[in-house]
């Protein structure tokens, strides 16, 4: 990987999921030149990759906007991308209901546009370096090579604080009983009106029944069958606990192929219902992970905040969000919030003490398990990652003494 001039004293973003591509695109609108880096093969992120075809975060409990700027402008452009896309209520809140493939494409093209974004796909950080109160310096691996980065500030929105790991493990929290994780798959075929009420609640209790009695394998009980984009269409998203060892590669290939063996089994199982006999899945999606990993931040939200409506005077933007917890034996619990109540996620919760150009953006942000169940989701992923690109880009340049960043990281 050869050098480039946007390898020095540019803002660098690792990771092109929600958060990621909004702190890129605002950064770059703050003047900086930006590189955004992205391990896998495209940008888009977990609601792409996982199929993710409803957007929580985007509104409050009167199903209005919660957000201007970059979430309200995803909304826009993904309404004129595809007539399909709505609004509608899920439970006692709203989400915008999208074709994940338009997701995709949207956001892709949104990126490719703007000429201060620098995509490079297939890369790791894999070192980072420190001068007192800022990052100096990134080791950037990509197709076999590696390239030295000297960054003006740092966004970690990998997920799982993938680099925030990398400057100390002790800057990340991982629960030994992590949230639960899912595969979804997106299925033909079916009846219009197949889960319509009562229909989908009967469908629900005979997967819990079918696990129960071992005709499923037990985390089947838990699966979620919701409406897809077409009225020919369903999405089954199946709850897959995770491990300890889950980050591990062998080990995240093993979890994935149980879940596709897992899915495939309850679609054969929906076929005996005369709604679901043409059913067949037509594109699955790769493991999403909740709770990757978060970092130890300035401040840490807690479900106490959550639950009081709290505010903050560096907050960066609104959620209100249920409490979604998935808990890796028991199930999925939702705990709503007050209706017309939001809590404030503040900007110490996306910053590491004793680091001014670094920043760690949606799902890795600094919460308990519980907030973090709150605060995950798209929308406020899309508003923190906007507030720390505009951050971001007010840095100065990176390091330019050489000598001292050598003696730094010999």
């Amino acid at each position: 990987m050869s050098a480039s001039p946007v390898d020095h004293g540019a803002v660098v973003v690792c990771g092109a999921g929600a958060a990621g591509m909004a702190a890129a695109l605002a950064a770059a609108r703050g003047g900086a030149p930006v590189l955004l880096l992205e391990a896998g093969r495209q940008v888009g992120g977990t609601v792409a990759h996982a199929l993710i075809h409803t957007l929580a975060g985007l509104f409050g409990s009167d199903g209005q906007h919660l957000h201007d700027g970059l979430p309200r402008e995803l909304a826009d452009r993904l309404h004129a991308a595809d007539s399909r896309t709505r609004v509608r209520k899920m439970g006692r809140a709203w989400v915008l209901s999208v074709c994940p493939n338009i997701y995709r494409d949207t956001v892709a093209r949104w990126i490719a546009h703007d000429r201060r974004i620098t995509v490079r796909c297939g890369a790791r950080v894999t070192r980072i370096a420190t001068i007192g109160q800022r990052v100096c310096e990134l080791e950037v691996a990509a197709g076999g090579s590696s390239n030295c980065l000297r960054p003006a500030a740092v966004i970690d929105a990998t997920g799982t604080a993938e680099v925030a790991r990398l400057i100390d493990n002790s800057c990340v929290c991982d629960d030994d009983r992590r949230a639960a994780g899912g595969w979804i798959v997106r299925v033909r075929g079916i009846a219009p009106g197949a889960l319509d009420f009562p229909k989908g609640i009967g469908i629900v209790r005979a997967l819990r029944d079918a696990a129960h009695t071992n005709r499923l394998p037990w985390h089947c009980s838990h699966a979620w069958i919701d409406a897809g984009i077409d009225n020919d269409e369903a999405f089954v998203k199946l709850f897959v606990p995770l491990d300890a060892r889950w980050r591990d590669a062998d080990r995240h290939c093993e979890i994935s192929h149980a879940a596709q063996t897992s899915v495939a089994d309850v679609v054969e199982f929906l076929k005996q219902w005369p709604d679901f006999a043409r059913a067949e899945i037509t594109q699955s999606g790769s493991l999403g992970v909740r709770d990757g990993g978060r970092i130890r931040g300035r401040y840490t939200l807690t479900a106490a905040d959550v639950r009081q409506g709290r505010t903050f005077a560096d907050a960066v933007c609104r959620c209100a969000w249920p409490i979604e917890y998935w808990d890796p034996e028991r199930g999925v619990s939702i705990e709503y919030l007050p209706v017309g109540k939001h809590y404030d996620i503040p900007m110490r919760a996306l910053q590491l003490e004793g680091i001014d150009n670094f920043w760690a953006v949606g799902k890795c942000l600094s919460a308990d398990r519980y907030a973090h169940a709150s605060a995950r989701v798209v929308g406020a992923c899309w508003a923190m990652g906007e507030a720390a690109g505009a951050a971001a880009a007010s840095q100065p340049a990176g390091v330019e003494d050489r000598r001292e960043l050598v003696r730094a990281i010999s």
